[in-house]
């Protein structure tokens, strides 16, 4: 209303010695015009009231109409304009929010199959290292089989070594006392003597021992007979050694061959558990980059929502002012109008 005031103020100045004719009704006319704007038709009652020309009146309410409609027009674009921007850039945020809460889905989506893709490496990490450790046990097992294995052959052939070496001395010299002509003389002095020599060597108890023992007790056809069974005691004995040789050896192949095979296996596991390791640490990497990248998101969403309930909150708020503001403008226009009505028509009929 100040180009309301102002225009009073610029009435107020215009006067006249006297009245024009027809002035009073016209002053009746304006205050009955039904109106908030008071101040308005009080300036114009003030100024016909003190003789300002009619006509002059009639152009600076004409002035101050087309003005007021000229500035209800610019602020009609201004909103026109000001609310376009304002509801793009909420569809914008719209927009934007809708994004975020689609990639925050898919993030969460994401983190829980690398998740599950995580414990599943875990168990396949776990499980590589109890084979692994199995492997270790194993092989130790298996030296120590072998060692035990390798101890106890040795132990076997030396005391065949024992029996045999035994058996190749006293054969001969039994052969030699019982078919020389003192043999009687020999079988008992030296047989005494190979006897305990035996006992020594191989243990009073031994199989040999005792056999040895007994040809210094019964005649030549009894020893014959008795050297007879240390001979087959004794070819029985080297097939023995031979064939504890042979599955030595055979032992000695499948503890290589067994060895080998664990070599093999802890070989493909180590590199299983290697790759297996390689693939949680980079899960893992990539685990953290997508928490932080949810971060970000979430702290978007949040700052959108606010931008976005604040934005239609300004908006709401300044399509209200405009409203408030356009109401106003109308009904000062239309006061306007109704004077600029009045002082017109009583302006052409007293020109008539």
């Amino acid at each position: 209303m100040k180009a309301i005031l102002i225009l009073g103020l610029l009435v107020f100045g215009i006067t006249a010695v006297e009245l024009e004719s027809g002035v009073p009704i016209l002053l009746k006319e304006i205050k009955a015009i039904k109106t908030e704007h008071t101040e308005f038709t009080f300036l114009l009652d003030l100024e016909l009231s003190q003789g300002g020309k009619v006509s002059e009146v009639v152009s600076l309410v004409g002035d101050l109409l087309e003005q007021m409609k000229r500035d209800q027009l610019n602020d009609d674009l201004e909103y026109a304009h000001r609310t376009t921007t304002l509801g793009l850039d909420i569809e914008w945020l719209i927009i934007v929010l809708r994004n975020l809460t689609k990639e925050r889905q898919d993030k969460n989506n994401q983190l829980s199959e690398l998740n599950q893709i995580l414990v599943g490496l875990q168990l396949q990490l776990d499980a590589l290292t109890e084979q692994l450790n199995i492997l270790n046990g194993k092989e130790e097992q298996l030296r120590q089989t072998r060692a035990q294995e390798a101890a106890s052959y040795q132990a076997r052939q030396e005391n065949n070594s024992k029996v045999l070496a035994a058996l190749n001395e006293i054969i001969p010299k039994l052969q030699v006392a019982v078919f020389d002509q003192e043999g009687k003389s020999l079988l008992q002095t030296e047989q005494f003597e190979i006897v305990e020599k035996i006992k020594r060597e191989l243990g009073y108890n031994h199989p040999v021992a005792i056999m040895v023992a007994l040809t210094t007790k019964f005649d030549v056809s009894t020893v014959k007979r008795i050297i007879d069974k240390l001979e087959h005691i004794r070819n029985a004995v080297i097939a023995l050694m031979q064939q504890e040789d042979e599955q030595e050896t055979q032992s000695q192949i499948t503890f290589q061959t067994a060895i080998q095979e664990v070599a093999e296996l802890r070989e493909r596991f180590s590199k299983d558990f290697e790759v297996t390791s390689q693939l949680i640490k980079k899960r893992t990497n990539d685990k953290v980059l997508l928490e932080k990248r949810l971060t970000i998101i979430n702290r978007d969403l949040s700052l959108t929502e606010q931008l976005l309930i604040q934005t239609r909150e300004y908006k709401e708020q300044y399509d209200a002012a405009y409203a408030v503001r356009k109401g106003k403008r109308i009904s000062e226009i239309k006061t306007v109008q109704q004077a600029y009505d009045l002082v017109e028509n009583h302006a052409k009929k007293h020109k008539q």
